[in-house]
């Protein structure tokens, strides 16, 4: 401020605020601002004498005060503006696909227990022993499975914990070995601290093997083979080995789950021969009776001595009477060997009195008591027992635990996998779990027994193992992998996706996704041991989801064309995963640079991803899509702009350009009122690495937002005119060069409430149309939507107030205020500033008009007179917010 005197000031002021993100990409509302603001203030003051002179002229006024004049003003210029982080024109982000899909792993052997039999599939070549009545052949198709993370202390090069029988060549194997970060995902970077190694789940199934509680002897027509006399079950084709757990988010169709998703190292390497087999998976309702007697069975709930009570007896074994209350082993001592037996209840020596006639004394009569099958089932007649993958008589046999997968065998088993420390002779502790075995998978506290589930089915077979079949979309080879034994090798990865909604088989009566309390995987028509590693075991959920109603365009259509025919899939692919993808590898879109973790000590680089539309056999006319719902607000904001890549789904079946297109759709809803950008589609070739032939010019999205509004408004001109054709309900079509402009409705850019992104195969407009009407199949990646060129619209505003004391009269006051659109306070960000232009009048007055009397009469008469008037002109119209 400077003081000219002490009755006049004036005052400038200017102030920046500048935000720094960091990242480039900021969300949509977020931009970080670099505004300025600069004013001028004045204030004069000055005492009349002429007013006092013109007021003592007033009859009967005689003033004993002066009077006088004040004048204050103000004036500010806010210049709006953007950190140079996100460009010179200014970037903000509606969605980069990063958290386009999220995920629910599954990989925990811990949450995952053995599989009941699959109910309603009882024909031959399924579960015919799942009917109703079957009592002990329920499991006598139960082939052996373990599933387990394998231990680090067998991959410590150290040599402080490793079992010394353990080989440098059994650690080579790649059913064995150990599995790095950049061996399957080679683009991920990790962060210092974090571990290099990745946990992963291995599923060794064993055909030929007995499974837990199988007591298959001679076989039974229709249902089973019998065992041969070293224990080894016939017909190993027939069997099946699962596991089981409850999954979390139970409503798919409200979390928007879309696929059940696992990276697989590729199974068949270490064995030539191996033919493979199937692999199924369950979600739904699955039966949480694993021996099927309609009783719960909980080790908890079993005596505590060797005196039976409150137990009964069922065909399996035994079950509790009495309800338990914790889910918790009794902690007296010395209790924990009568209730850590398994699901049957029973102990060694109890399972072999309880089984005698009915399992033991068949093997004997066909075998003998020398035989390997009797031998091994004498053992362990309910083939239930556990063993810790470590232990003193593992470590001292060097010609069958000298193997990892052999010490892993029996880490499943449920008997004995709880002991109490008093009962362990190991100096480490060898319990598998410390909760006790309970047929209540989802701990609710009752036993559900009832199936109903969606199966889709996996083949395992080396022919199968191609792109673009049996739900393969990745194949990753890696090369040069470092061996414990000083060799290399090379293994192939494969990544599946096996869409939710579109199940091989639906199994009871299920009709939605919005209860899927459980999943089950389990092995089915192999011959051979197959040992299965899950480097992930994922579902996932997207934040797009499927639209489902119709989008056919305008046009004549054969009566029986089944639009819905065609197969369509949402999905992601991202640099850490699919940065060598076949045919065509995932590469970041020109100018886009994966962000940065700042939270990490070496400044890792996120993953960078994409939005993957895929349809299959689109009809003529027929368009798919993606949306999601928000509420934004375009008008400050000059360009909509987003990449697009397409691909051939079949190289036998190319795509020319303009084939197929790829829409947006901006409105208050789908239907009714929107905004539609269409672009005809270039395909990429197969076999291309080149990011700008990746994500072509042609392809990109870059909408003039101030275009898409002007056709609107020249459609309500043709409106008002009448023209034919032109109606509210109906695509009023314009073009911008090759692209297509559609508008239905009265969309606003002020109110997005709906965004949608989609694939149209056009309709063939006539018989000459070089278009050929047939069914269209293409895979699209959508990436960077965003907004740019932010309008930096500058504002000032203005604000006098003139003060008259009229004496000891009274005082008047006239005030005025004046802003424009675009002004704003110094945090303001663009969609926050003011955007009507405001004028604001104000007369006030104060007057006694008791000073027209005598002193002496005591009279006060207080006048008050206000009156104020303000005008808003709105920058946009209310009507039409967006123009």
């Amino acid at each position: 401020d400077h003081e000219f005197n002490k009755d006049f000031v004036m005052g400038a002021t200017i102030i920046n605020l500048t935000e720094r993100p960091l990242t480039q990409k900021t969300i949509l509302g977020d931009d970080p601002i670099s505004n300025t603001l600069w004013g001028l203030n004045l204030s004069y003051q000055q005492e009349s004498q002429l007013i006092t002179k013109l007021i003592d002229k007033l009859p009967g006024i005689e003033t004993k005060a002066p009077s006088k004049i004040t004048v204050n003003a103000e004036f500010a210029h806010f210049i709006p503006g953007h950190s140079s982080a996100i460009g010179s024109e200014g970037t903000s982000y509606i969605d980069d696909f990063e958290g386009a899909q999220t995920t629910i792993r599954l990989s925990e052997p811990y949450w995952w227990f053995m599989a009941s039999t699959p109910q309603g599939q009882t024909q031959q070549g399924m579960f015919p022993e799942a009917a109703l009545g079957t009592g002990l052949s329920y499991g006598f198709n139960r082939a052996k499975i373990g599933w387990y993370v394998i231990d680090p202390i067998f991959y410590d090069r150290t040599g402080g914990t490793r079992p010394d029988n353990i080989s440098k060549d059994d650690l080579s194997k790649n059913s064995v070995r150990q599995v790095l970060e950049n061996e399957v995902f080679p683009n991920k970077e990790i962060a210092n601290g974090q571990a290099t190694s990745i946990s992963v789940l291995n599923l060794a199934y064993y055909p030929d093997e007995r499974g837990p509680n199988n007591y298959d002897v001679e076989g039974l027509p229709g249902i089973s083979q019998g065992i041969d006399e070293y224990g080894k079950l016939r017909s190993p084709s027939s069997r099946w080995g699962g596991i089981m757990r409850k999954i979390e988010s139970t409503d798919f169709e409200a979390t928007n789950i879309e696929y059940l998703e696992f990276w697989m190292m590729d199974p068949f390497t270490e064995d030539p021969d191996q033919m493979g087999g199937d692999l199924f998976f369950n979600l739904g309702d699955i039966s949480e009776d694993i021996l099927r007697d309609s009783r719960k069975s909980f080790e908890n709930g079993l005596p505590t001595s060797a005196v039976q009570v409150d137990v009964d007896t069922t065909i399996w074994g035994r079950v509790p009477k009495q309800q338990a209350l914790v889910n918790a082993f009794d902690n007296n001592t010395g209790t924990r060997l009568f209730q850590d037996i398994g699901y049957d209840g029973l102990n060694d020596e109890d399972e072999r009195s309880f089984f005698d006639q009915s399992y033991l004394q068949k093997i004997l009569n066909m075998y003998g008591s020398g035989s390997g099958a009797y031998n091994l089932a004498f053992n362990d007649p309910s083939g239930d027992n556990y063993h810790y993958f470590r232990g003193t008589d593992y470590d001292n046999d060097n010609v069958t635990f000298n193997s990892v997968l052999e010490r892993y065998k029996k880490y499943n088993g449920v008997q004995g996998n709880s002991p109490a420390t008093e009962d362990v002779n190991e100096s480490y502790i060898t319990s598998a779990t410390d909760a006790p075995n309970v047929e209540d998978i989802n701990f609710d506290n009752t036993l559900w027994e009832d199936e109903r589930y969606f199966q889709y089915k996996v083949s395992l077979r080396p022919k199968d193992m191609v792109i673009g079949q049996n739900f393969i979309t990745d194949i990753y080879t890696t090369k040069s992998i470092a061996l414990e034994n000083g060799d290399y090798t090379t293994v192939k990865w494969y990544q599946f996706k096996i869409p939710v909604n579109d199940p091989t088989k639906i199994v009871g009566d299920i009709k939605d996704f919005k209860s899927i309390r459980f999943i089950r995987m389990f092995f089915k028509n192999f011959s051979r041991p197959i040992i299965t590693r899950f480097a992930t075991l994922e579902l996932v959920r997207g934040e797009w989801r499927r639209y489902k109603y119709d989008l056919l365009s305008a046009g004549e259509y054969i009566p029986n064309d089944d639009q819905w025919g065609a197969k369509f899939e949402i999905s992601t692919v991202n640099v850490e995963e699919n940065g060598s993808k076949q045919p065509i590898p995932y590469v970041i879109p020109p100018g886009i640079e994966r962000e940065i973790n700042y939270g990490s000590t070496n400044n890792t680089r996120l993953n960078e991803q994409a939005m993957v539309l895929r349809v299959q056999d689109l009809v003529d006319g027929d368009a798919r899509a993606a949306y999601k719902t928000s509420s934004f607000d375009f008008r400050q904001y000059k360009r909509l702009k987003m990449f697009v890549h397409a691909e051939d789904m079949y190289e036998s079946q190319p795509n020319n350009y303009g084939d197929m297109t790829v829409f947006i759709r901006l409105g208050s809803d789908f239907t009714q009122n929107y905004y539609e950008y269409e672009i005809p589609l270039t395909f990429t070739l197969w076999g291309t690495k080149n990011d700008e032939e990746i994500w072509p010019e042609a392809n990109r999205f870059d909408i003039d937002l101030e275009n898409i509004v002007s056709i609107k408004q020249q459609r309500n001109v043709d409106l008002v005119a009448s023209l034919a054709g032109v109606s509210m309900t109906i695509p009023y079509i314009a073009y911008d060069g090759k692209n297509k402009i559609s508008v239905v409705g009265s969309p606003s850019l002020s109110d997005v409430r709906s965004i949608m992104i989609g694939v149209r195969n056009p309709k063939r407009q006539s018989i000459q149309s070089i278009d050929d009407g047939n069914p269209k199949s293409a895979e699209i990646w959508v990436n960077e939507l965003r907004l740019s060129d932010f309008v930096d619209e500058q504002g000032w505003a203005a604000t006098a107030r003139f003060t008259a004391t009229l004496a000891d009269l009274g005082n008047v006051a006239f005030a005025g205020t004046y802003s424009t659109p675009g002004f704003g306070s110094i945090e303001k960000k663009a969609n926050e500033r003011q955007k009507e232009t405001v004028q604001a009048f104000d007369f006030s007055t104060n007057l006694q008009f008791g000073k027209f009397f005598p002193e002496t009469s005591g009279i006060r008469v207080p006048f008050h007179f206000d009156y104020s008037r303000t005008a808003k002109t709105p920058e946009y119209n209310p009507l039409d917010p967006d123009v």
